[in-house]
């Protein structure tokens, strides 16, 4: 049995905490390995700050280090992979997570990378641990003889027949810091949204029976350090199965299990409409998924915001990205939300190949509407869009000039210091850039109240905060967004 030890390494843009969220993937993989034996810990880099000195402390201890990165996280993670190996050169360093699981084979050229493990992550480093033949392990990616080896795909994990997570294996400071309590109570998603991981890699559906549901609550509302706080379905999509979903929702109003919770839901979902249909599966299909009454109930057992992925306010573009959505959904989703006091939320995205500025004025137009129904309504976004390796968007980016970095270092240069994916002055197919990277900051401090916008978490003198966000309201109520000079100012000034 191999000592397993799993890290998160820290973003490339520090900020001053990360307490709403956990690595979920991370717990889920000690939890899997815990119970069949394994000795593992979790370093969280994001939210450690003596991160560097607990894994010079513990990486002597242990036989295999698995990393989880995305690719903000690459330089933070070649840091941490330079230390293991010189102070344990016998030490096996995996990576995993988005990034690797987009680039096995290119991640696994790295010097400091030994194996790759792609897609989920559990079983694949259950096997690693038990010091299985690396030929015989399916989900990795590794140096044989001096060329790559890439093994068969991992199945897709069942979530029932995974271990609820064991909360005392994440770092204590961590937990007691955390703002949000993540519950994920299903993986993947039915729907074909071309931008979506979940499409991309074909991560189907699967869900955890409604008493493992209801089990993990209890044991969250038992604990000391999650009294108070509030909790979200970390779900991609927490309604697929509605006989589910409705059954979670009875169940902790029956055992007084209500608790402020929040979690994602499709705009189409919410309607009046016919009954329910069920397809092969069992579960339900279609429009009326969650109608009034079941609003209603949700509200009673403690749900006071739904975030929607509504994308763009533009048919053309909803249809490009195989939303099977319409701009009518996304409002009637919030009325009947807010009709029951619950928040809605909707994320937007611009900067699509083969998106027109009028197009991306649509969407504008529908984040008016939308904020003119309640101040309540919450807007994340619009930020530009990103592409992932395996979807049609990144052939037609990579059509219209994008060149994919060709190594750990590259993406690591090309992210640096953004606090995104990737920058947008880096894409070839956005024809308005300066329009495009500066929507989300327009929205935020132009769109919403002036309380709200000083609210916000960007650290700037009172004055000169004040100063952009009435620049920004004068060119949201003119729509006139040309030569965003301070924009343009006010992004320098915060990032120095």
């Amino acid at each position: 049995m191999q000592k397993t030890l799993l890290i998160n390494p820290p973003f490339n843009v520090s900020k001053e905490k990360y307490d709403t969220s956990i690595s979920v993937g991370l717990l889920s993989i000690a939890t899997y390995l815990d119970s069949k034996g394994i000795k593992v810990k979790i370093i969280d880099g994001a939210r450690q700050e003596n991160y560097l000195d607990l894994l010079k402390n513990e990486i002597k201890n242990y036989d295999i280090a698995g990393l989880s990165v995305m690719t903000t996280q690459i330089p933070g993670a070649l840091e941490i992979s330079k230390l293991i190996r010189k102070t344990n050169p016998q030490c096996q360093i995996v990576w995993g997570g988005a990034h690797p699981t987009f680039f096995p084979e290119k991640t696994a050229e790295h010097s400091l990378v030994d194996i790759v493990c792609f897609g989920e992550g559990e079983l694949t480093m259950l096997d690693l641990a038990q010091e299985k033949d690396l030929a015989e392990i399916k989900g990795i990616v590794y140096k044989k003889d001096g060329r790559i080896v890439a093994n068969s795909p991992q199945a897709l994990h069942n979530p029932a027949q995974m271990p609820l997570f064991k909360w005392d294996l994440e770092p204590k400071e961590v937990l007691e810091k955390l703002t949000l309590i993540p519950s994920l109570t299903s993986r993947g998603c039915p729907h074909r949204c071309t931008f979506c991981i979940n499409a991309i890699l074909k991560n189907n559906w699967r869900g955890r029976t409604v008493e493992q549901v209801l089990k993990d609550l209890k044991i969250i509302k038992e604990k000391e350090y999650f009294r108070g706080k509030n909790l979200r379905f970390w779900d991609e999509n927490f309604f697929v199965d509605l006989r589910r979903s409705r059954a979670i929702i009875d169940g902790m109003i029956e055992r007084k299990l209500e608790i402020p919770w929040e979690t994602t839901i499709r705009a189409n979902y919410v309607a009046e409409g016919p009954p329910e249909r069920l397809n092969d599966d069992n579960r339900s299909v279609g429009r009326g998924k969650v109608d009034d009454d079941f609003l209603e109930k949700m509200k009673k057992s403690g749900c006071y915001l739904l975030s929607f992925g509504a994308e763009s306010g533009c048919p053309r573009i909803l249809k490009k990205i195989k939303k099977d959505i319409n701009p009518q959904d996304i409002l009637r989703s919030a009325k009947m939300a807010l009709r029951r006091g619950i928040i809605p939320q909707y994320s937007f995205m611009i900067g699509l190949p083969g998106e027109e500025r009028s197009d991306m004025m649509a969407t504008l137009d529908l984040i008016d509407e939308l904020i003119k129904l309640s101040p309540e309504i919450q807007i994340l976004g619009p930020q530009a869009f990103r592409p992932y390796p395996g979807s049609e968007l990144y052939e037609e980016c990579i059509q219209a000039g994008w060149k994919e970095p060709q190594s750990l270092e590259e993406w690591a240069s090309l992210a640096e210091n953004e606090l995104s994916y990737l920058a947008v002055k880096n894409f070839p197919w956005v024809k308005d850039k300066d329009f495009v990277e500066s929507m989300e900051a327009y929205v935020r401090f132009g769109a919403h109240s002036v309380k709200s916008a000083m609210g916000s978490s960007v650290k700037a003198q009172k004055l000169l905060k004040l100063g952009f966000i009435l620049l920004c309201k004068l060119r949201w109520k003119l729509k006139f967004f040309k030569w965003p000079i301070e924009f343009k100012l006010a992004k320098r000034f915060v990032t120095k």
